[in-house]
């Protein structure tokens, strides 16, 4: 059973980052596979565990992306994704030490954790992205003019 479906709509327009939360996407859901049809603790964790080291390189995925093109949000994004990822593994943790159980509560958190995620923040990189390469592609159509030819009087009142 599918938790998650992937719609066109979540697609940020930066294929690296899109291909990335397809397969987040596809981990959550194959959380909630394991999960709904009997799997283990340990086979649970172990999906878990896979799900937060792959959010932790799509992060850098993101923050380097967003460094390299120098998104003015940089820092409060971050700071979303150490929030978001501690969240995680604090999840992670009580899931471990067997004091919690997966629950509705916790495969609707990794739902709007995702979905929130890319509608609201990382659609913000993608439609910065947009504005950036407009603005280069316009650049390179419409070169600055290069300035008024010198004329004698101008040349001879500089000599």
């Amino acid at each position: 059973m599918i938790l998650l479906s992937w719609q066109d709509d979540y697609a940020v327009g930066v294929p690296l980052i899109d291909a990335e939360h397809r397969y987040l996407f596809d981990l959550i859901n194959e959380f909630h596979d394991r999960h709904t049809s009997g799997g283990t603790r340990g086979q649970v964790l172990v999906v878990l565990n896979r799900l937060i080291a792959y959010a932790e390189n799509h992060f850098q995925h993101e923050e380097a992306l967003m460094t390299e093109n120098g998104y003015p949000r940089l820092a409060s994004h971050q700071a979303l994704h150490e929030q978001l990822y501690a969240s995680v593994f604090v999840l992670n943790e009580r899931l471990a030490l067997e004091t919690s159980k997966v629950d509705a509560e916790t495969l609707r958190f990794l739902k709007t954790w995702l979905l929130d995620h890319i509608l609201k923040e990382d659609m913000d990189i993608g439609d910065f992205m947009k504005r950036k390469a407009v603005q280069a592609e316009k650049a390179t159509r419409d070169p600055a003019p290069a300035g008024d030819p010198p004329t004698a009087a101008a040349v001879a009142t500089s000599a």
